[in-house]
């Protein structure tokens, strides 16, 4: 197994236990501190790690059912599918992940349909953002 592929590894195991346990000191230990996040609720990607930090902080708190259905893997770059419900609003989304060169998260990307599902979530991570800034 190559290096790429080990850090990979290891990083899934971590950001899948993270992710299952909502713990989000975890989750904030898989990403890189020049981390940022792309989102179809904004244009441009946003980071540093606080900010990305923040921003799955509300998403951890707004989705329920939540659920990994499959992945793909190529070399650093991860795109793992999801599924999960807000309220009554089910939704499916994709993570594309960027791994930097330590094996953290240097990008993530995140798509969700159907577009109920991705403005419930924009609004709960909004207001999550605005009650903790």
């Amino acid at each position: 197994m190559s290096v790429v592929e080990e850090r990979t590894r290891t990083f899934l195991k971590n950001w899948y236990k993270a992710v299952a346990a909502k713990d989000i000191a975890a989750v904030a230990e898989t990403l890189a501190d020049d981390a940022e996040i792309a989102s179809p609720a904004y244009w441009a990607p946003k980071g540093p790690k606080a900010y990305v930090v923040g921003v799955l902080t509300g998403v951890m708190g707004a989705f329920e059912d939540f659920c990994y259905e499959g992945k793909w893997i190529e070399g650093s770059e991860i795109i793992l599918e999801f599924s999960a419900r807000i309220g009554d609003t089910r939704l499916r989304g994709i993570d594309r992940i960027s791994l930097d060169d330590e094996g953290r998260v240097r990008h993530i990307e995140v798509m969700i349909r159907p577009i109920n599902g991705l403005m419930a979530l924009a609004e709960k991570v909004r207001d999550h953002l605005a009650a903790n800034n």
